[in-house]
């Protein structure tokens, strides 16, 4: 398995202190938070970050995330657009080949909202591609608008862009709606990006983010899970992505290692 995590998992540290740190535990691959990794820019440039990482032999392979592509109209949509834009740009100088966009949360959804998602979700895609970034639809648990594995892949279907395709994240797939027999109908090559996490023991109604644990750790089965997406042929990377306070509060080195030492323990029980 290729690993990576999440800077959200270490959310308080900076995206310098996270390369560093991660680089240190071992780990070799880092999924950044754009909003570090933007402020980082603020008084440093592209080439430093890109020197950042080949100095502690850690590859970008995601970035998380962009929002308001699908549905969002007028200056709100323009916005988006220009943020887009320059998140591509990022992606781009850094070669970091993934963005997670993660879907509108409009109060009502109607069948033509998936039309039109798909058409705006083609747009973008044609711009991507002229970035070399692909785009992974992030599904997430309880929403009105793509709330399950199955839907993110009927959007994906629905708009037939290369560059366009899921981003599945365990926690979302066990907390929704999401059945495990739903994986089986997925190719491998439409999951662009994963995350991985396991959850807290708790009734899935009130699983909130902030439940998301270290593989092993908790109530999901997480082997069947893993076991499947293998047998579906996905061979990309399984990115950690913890929301956990208490770990925030920790040192990230500290934090990187344990996370390290947890995915190669993960791998082992396998």
């Amino acid at each position: 398995m290729k690993f990576a995590m999440n800077e959200a998992t270490t959310m308080k540290s900076d995206f310098a202190t996270d390369i560093r740190a991660y680089g240190k535990a071992g780990l070799e691959a880092v999924e950044i938070w754009l909003p570090k990794l933007q402020e980082f820019l603020k008084n440093s440039t592209l080439n430093e970050a890109k020197n950042l990482l080949k100095e502690n032999k850690i590859k970008p392979v995601g970035s998380c995330f962009q929002g308001d592509l699908m549905l969002s109209e007028g200056e709100k949509r323009e916005n988006a657009m220009k943020q887009f834009v320059e998140k591509l740009k990022i992606c781009n100088a850094l070669e970091i080949p993934v963005l997670v966009v993660v879907g509108d949360f409009p109060e009502n959804v109607s069948e033509k909202d998936y039309q039109v998602a798909s058409n705006n979700l083609f747009e973008a895609g044609n711009l991507a591609e002229k970035y070399g970034v692909r785009l992974a639809i992030e599904f997430i648990a309880g929403a009105k608008f793509i709330g399950c594995l199955s839907t993110a892949k009927l959007l994906v279907e629905k708009t037939q862009h290369k560059n366009v395709g899921i981003l599945f994240d365990t926690f979302h797939f066990f907390r929704g709606i999401s059945k495990m027999e739903d994986i089986d109908e997925v190719k491998g090559e439409e999951i662009f990006f994963v995350h991985i996490n396991d959850v807290s023991d708790k009734p899935r109604e009130i699983l909130t983010d902030k439940d998301r644990v270290l593989p092993g750790q908790g109530i999901m089965p997480l082997k069947e899970i893993v076991k499947r997406l293998k047998k579906i042929k996905y061979n990309g990377y399984y990115c950690l992505e913890l929301f956990d306070e208490k770990l925030w509060n920790e040192d990230p080195f500290t934090v990187a290692k344990k996370c390290f030492d947890n995915l190669k323990k993960f791998e082992e029980a396998l």
